[in-house]
Protein backbone atom coordinates (compact mmCIF):
# COMPACT_ATOMS: atom_id res chain seq x y z
CA UNK A 1 0.00 0.00 0.00
CA UNK A 2 2.79 2.45 0.86
CA UNK A 3 4.24 2.31 -2.66
CA UNK A 4 0.77 2.96 -4.09
CA UNK A 5 0.24 6.20 -2.13
CA UNK A 6 2.52 9.22 -1.97
CA UNK A 7 1.92 11.71 0.85
CA UNK A 8 2.60 15.35 -0.07
CA UNK A 9 3.10 17.97 2.66
CA UNK A 10 3.87 21.67 2.07
CA UNK A 11 5.22 23.58 5.07
CA UNK A 12 5.80 27.26 5.79
CA UNK A 13 6.70 28.19 9.36
CA UNK A 14 4.92 25.21 10.92
CA UNK A 15 7.46 24.33 13.62
CA UNK A 16 4.68 24.59 16.22
CA UNK A 17 2.81 21.68 14.62
CA UNK A 18 5.16 19.60 12.49
CA UNK A 19 6.39 17.31 15.30
CA UNK A 20 2.86 15.98 15.83
CA UNK A 21 2.47 15.15 12.17
CA UNK A 22 5.88 13.47 11.94
CA UNK A 23 5.14 11.42 15.05
CA UNK A 24 1.81 10.28 13.57
CA UNK A 25 3.43 9.27 10.29
CA UNK A 26 6.19 7.35 12.06
CA UNK A 27 3.75 5.68 14.45
CA UNK A 28 1.81 4.14 11.58
CA UNK A 29 4.92 3.38 9.50
CA UNK A 30 3.96 5.71 6.64
CA UNK A 31 7.15 5.84 4.59
CA UNK A 32 6.34 7.34 1.19
CA UNK A 33 6.14 10.92 2.50
CA UNK A 34 7.51 14.02 0.75
CA UNK A 35 7.89 17.50 2.24
CA UNK A 36 8.24 20.82 0.46
CA UNK A 37 9.42 23.55 2.79
CA UNK A 38 8.42 26.95 1.43
CA UNK A 39 11.08 29.27 2.86
CA UNK A 40 10.38 28.65 6.54
CA UNK A 41 12.25 30.94 8.96
CA UNK A 42 11.12 29.37 12.23
CA UNK A 43 13.17 26.15 12.23
CA UNK A 44 10.66 23.98 10.34
CA UNK A 45 13.21 23.03 7.68
CA UNK A 46 15.76 22.03 10.32
CA UNK A 47 13.17 19.80 12.00
CA UNK A 48 12.42 18.09 8.69
CA UNK A 49 16.11 17.61 7.92
CA UNK A 50 16.55 15.75 11.20
CA UNK A 51 13.43 13.64 10.75
CA UNK A 52 13.15 10.11 9.30
CA UNK A 53 11.95 11.80 6.09
CA UNK A 54 15.06 13.96 5.58
CA UNK A 55 15.84 12.32 2.21
CA UNK A 56 12.43 13.41 0.91
CA UNK A 57 12.61 17.14 1.67
CA UNK A 58 12.54 19.79 -1.05
CA UNK A 59 13.72 23.14 0.36
CA UNK A 60 12.42 26.12 -1.58
CA UNK A 61 14.31 29.42 -1.57
CA UNK A 62 11.42 31.32 -3.13
CA UNK A 63 7.83 31.71 -1.92
CA UNK A 64 5.50 30.11 -4.42
CA UNK A 65 1.91 28.90 -4.51
CA UNK A 66 0.51 25.87 -2.71
CA UNK A 67 -0.40 24.14 -5.98
CA UNK A 68 3.04 24.69 -7.51
CA UNK A 69 4.80 23.47 -4.37
CA UNK A 70 2.85 20.20 -4.43
CA UNK A 71 3.44 19.77 -8.15
CA UNK A 72 7.15 20.52 -7.71
CA UNK A 73 7.36 17.71 -5.16
CA UNK A 74 5.95 15.32 -7.76
CA UNK A 75 8.35 16.58 -10.42
CA UNK A 76 11.45 16.86 -8.22
CA UNK A 77 11.17 13.34 -6.80
CA UNK A 78 9.67 11.83 -9.98
CA UNK A 79 6.69 10.57 -8.01
CA UNK A 80 4.41 8.29 -9.98
CA UNK A 81 1.86 6.51 -7.82
CA UNK A 82 -1.77 5.53 -8.06
CA UNK A 83 -2.91 7.91 -5.31
CA UNK A 84 -1.67 11.20 -3.87
CA UNK A 85 -2.52 12.22 -0.31
CA UNK A 86 -2.46 15.97 0.29
CA UNK A 87 -1.86 16.49 3.99
CA UNK A 88 -1.50 19.78 5.83
CA UNK A 89 1.50 20.21 8.16
CA UNK A 90 -0.85 21.21 11.00
CA UNK A 91 -2.64 17.84 11.00
CA UNK A 92 -2.06 14.74 13.13
CA UNK A 93 -3.86 11.44 13.63
CA UNK A 94 -4.23 8.58 16.11
CA UNK A 95 -5.51 5.87 13.75
CA UNK A 96 -4.40 4.48 10.41
CA UNK A 97 -6.86 6.53 8.39
CA UNK A 98 -4.78 6.21 5.22
CA UNK A 99 -5.37 2.47 4.95
CA UNK A 100 -9.11 2.96 5.40
CA UNK A 101 -9.32 5.57 2.63
CA UNK A 102 -7.05 3.53 0.37
CA UNK A 103 -9.13 0.36 0.73
CA UNK A 104 -12.33 2.23 -0.15
CA UNK A 105 -10.79 3.75 -3.26
CA UNK A 106 -9.49 0.35 -4.33
CA UNK A 107 -13.01 -1.08 -4.08
CA UNK A 108 -14.60 1.67 -6.18
CA UNK A 109 -12.82 2.95 -9.29
CA UNK A 110 -15.42 5.72 -9.67
CA UNK A 111 -14.03 7.56 -6.62
CA UNK A 112 -11.75 10.41 -7.67
CA UNK A 113 -11.22 11.94 -4.24
CA UNK A 114 -11.89 10.74 -0.70
CA UNK A 115 -11.47 12.60 2.58
CA UNK A 116 -11.91 11.71 6.27
CA UNK A 117 -13.75 13.61 8.96
CA UNK A 118 -11.60 16.54 10.13
CA UNK A 119 -11.70 17.63 13.75
CA UNK A 120 -10.26 20.45 15.79
CA UNK A 121 -7.61 19.24 18.28
CA UNK A 122 -10.23 19.44 21.06
CA UNK A 123 -12.45 16.99 19.17
CA UNK A 124 -15.01 19.40 17.73
CA UNK A 125 -16.13 18.71 14.18
CA UNK A 126 -14.73 20.89 11.41
CA UNK A 127 -17.10 21.72 8.57
CA UNK A 128 -15.02 20.47 5.66
CA UNK A 129 -17.55 18.50 3.57
CA UNK A 130 -19.22 21.27 1.62
CA UNK A 131 -21.63 22.17 -1.15
CA UNK A 132 -20.29 24.29 -3.99
CA UNK A 133 -20.81 27.84 -2.71
CA UNK A 134 -23.12 30.41 -4.24
CA UNK A 135 -22.27 34.11 -4.58
CA UNK A 136 -23.62 35.24 -1.19
CA UNK A 137 -21.80 32.47 0.69
CA UNK A 138 -18.51 33.54 -0.89
CA UNK A 139 -19.22 37.20 -0.11
CA UNK A 140 -19.99 36.51 3.56
CA UNK A 141 -16.83 34.43 3.99
CA UNK A 142 -14.60 37.07 2.42
CA UNK A 143 -16.12 39.80 4.62
CA UNK A 144 -15.48 37.68 7.70
CA UNK A 145 -19.20 37.26 8.37
CA UNK A 146 -19.14 33.47 8.02
CA UNK A 147 -16.67 31.20 9.81
CA UNK A 148 -16.01 27.61 8.77
CA UNK A 149 -17.41 26.26 12.03
CA UNK A 150 -20.77 27.93 11.25
CA UNK A 151 -21.10 26.62 7.70
CA UNK A 152 -23.45 23.80 6.78
CA UNK A 153 -21.89 20.39 6.35
CA UNK A 154 -22.86 17.80 3.77
CA UNK A 155 -23.83 14.48 5.31
CA UNK A 156 -21.83 12.34 2.88
CA UNK A 157 -20.70 10.02 1.62
CA UNK A 158 -21.24 11.87 -1.68
CA UNK A 159 -20.16 15.49 -1.31
CA UNK A 160 -19.47 18.45 -3.61
CA UNK A 161 -16.00 19.31 -2.32
CA UNK A 162 -13.72 19.01 0.69
CA UNK A 163 -11.02 21.06 2.36
CA UNK A 164 -7.57 20.37 0.94
CA UNK A 165 -6.05 19.79 4.38
CA UNK A 166 -6.47 16.04 3.88
CA UNK A 167 -7.61 14.52 0.61
CA UNK A 168 -6.65 11.30 -1.15
CA UNK A 169 -6.66 11.88 -4.91
CA UNK A 170 -6.62 9.36 -7.75
CA UNK A 171 -3.93 9.79 -10.40
CA UNK A 172 -6.76 9.86 -12.94
CA UNK A 173 -6.86 13.57 -12.07
CA UNK A 174 -3.21 14.10 -12.96
CA UNK A 175 -2.76 16.69 -15.72
CA UNK A 176 -0.03 17.43 -18.26
CA UNK A 177 3.49 18.32 -17.06
CA UNK A 178 3.01 16.24 -13.90
CA UNK A 179 0.48 18.70 -12.51
CA UNK A 180 -1.92 17.41 -9.90
CA UNK A 181 -3.21 20.87 -8.90
CA UNK A 182 -3.86 23.87 -11.12
CA UNK A 183 -0.95 26.27 -10.61
CA UNK A 184 -2.99 29.34 -11.49
CA UNK A 185 -4.12 29.38 -7.85
CA UNK A 186 -1.47 30.79 -5.54
CA UNK A 187 -3.42 29.90 -2.42
CA UNK A 188 -7.05 28.84 -1.89
CA UNK A 189 -9.54 27.29 -4.34
CA UNK A 190 -7.15 24.56 -5.48
CA UNK A 191 -9.19 22.08 -3.41
CA UNK A 192 -12.59 23.16 -4.73
CA UNK A 193 -11.09 23.24 -8.24
CA UNK A 194 -9.84 19.64 -8.25
CA UNK A 195 -13.10 18.45 -6.67
CA UNK A 196 -15.06 20.23 -9.38
CA UNK A 197 -12.77 18.65 -11.98
CA UNK A 198 -13.50 15.23 -10.50
CA UNK A 199 -17.26 15.79 -10.81
CA UNK A 200 -16.78 17.17 -14.31
CA UNK A 201 -15.06 13.90 -15.27
CA UNK A 202 -17.87 11.80 -13.79
CA UNK A 203 -15.92 10.82 -10.68
CA UNK A 204 -17.19 10.86 -7.11
CA UNK A 205 -15.93 12.96 -4.21
CA UNK A 206 -16.49 11.02 -1.01
CA UNK A 207 -16.56 12.05 2.64
CA UNK A 208 -15.72 9.00 4.75
CA UNK A 209 -17.21 8.97 8.25
CA UNK A 210 -15.34 5.85 9.38
CA UNK A 211 -12.11 7.68 10.16
CA UNK A 212 -10.87 11.10 11.22
CA UNK A 213 -7.85 13.42 11.32
CA UNK A 214 -7.13 16.32 13.67
CA UNK A 215 -6.47 19.71 12.09
CA UNK A 216 -5.46 23.10 13.49
CA UNK A 217 -7.71 25.27 11.29
CA UNK A 218 -6.52 28.88 11.44
CA UNK A 219 -8.77 30.51 8.80
CA UNK A 220 -6.03 33.03 8.08
CA UNK A 221 -7.86 34.78 5.25
CA UNK A 222 -10.99 35.36 7.35
CA UNK A 223 -9.18 37.12 10.21
CA UNK A 224 -8.40 40.28 8.24
CA UNK A 225 -10.38 41.13 5.11
CA UNK A 226 -7.54 43.42 3.96
CA UNK A 227 -4.80 40.83 4.37
CA UNK A 228 -2.78 39.43 1.46
CA UNK A 229 -4.36 36.04 2.22
CA UNK A 230 -7.84 37.40 1.63
CA UNK A 231 -6.69 39.09 -1.56
CA UNK A 232 -5.20 35.79 -2.75
CA UNK A 233 -8.49 34.10 -1.89
CA UNK A 234 -10.54 36.62 -3.87
CA UNK A 235 -8.12 36.34 -6.80
CA UNK A 236 -8.44 32.55 -6.75
CA UNK A 237 -12.24 32.76 -6.72
CA UNK A 238 -12.23 34.90 -9.87
CA UNK A 239 -9.78 32.54 -11.58
CA UNK A 240 -12.00 29.61 -10.66
CA UNK A 241 -15.13 31.29 -12.03
CA UNK A 242 -13.36 32.27 -15.26
CA UNK A 243 -12.06 28.72 -15.69
CA UNK A 244 -15.34 26.85 -15.12
CA UNK A 245 -17.89 29.62 -15.89
CA UNK A 246 -21.15 28.14 -17.22
CA UNK A 247 -20.33 24.62 -16.00
CA UNK A 248 -20.11 25.95 -12.44
CA UNK A 249 -23.29 28.02 -12.75
CA UNK A 250 -25.16 24.85 -13.68
CA UNK A 251 -23.88 23.09 -10.55
CA UNK A 252 -24.81 25.64 -7.87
Amino acid sequence: MNSTISVLVVTHNHSEYIHKLINSLVRFKITNVFFCDACSSDGTLEILQKSPYKANVLAKKKLEGFSKNNNDLIRHFNIDTKYYLLLNPDTFFDSDFISILYNKMELDASIGIITPVLKYPDGRLQITWKKFPGFFTVLKKRLGLLKAINEKTMAGPDIDWCLGACMLISNVLMKNNNMLLDERYRLYCEDIDICFEAHDKGLKVIGDSDTSVFHHLNETSAKNIFSKYNLWNISSIFKFLIKWNINYVKKV
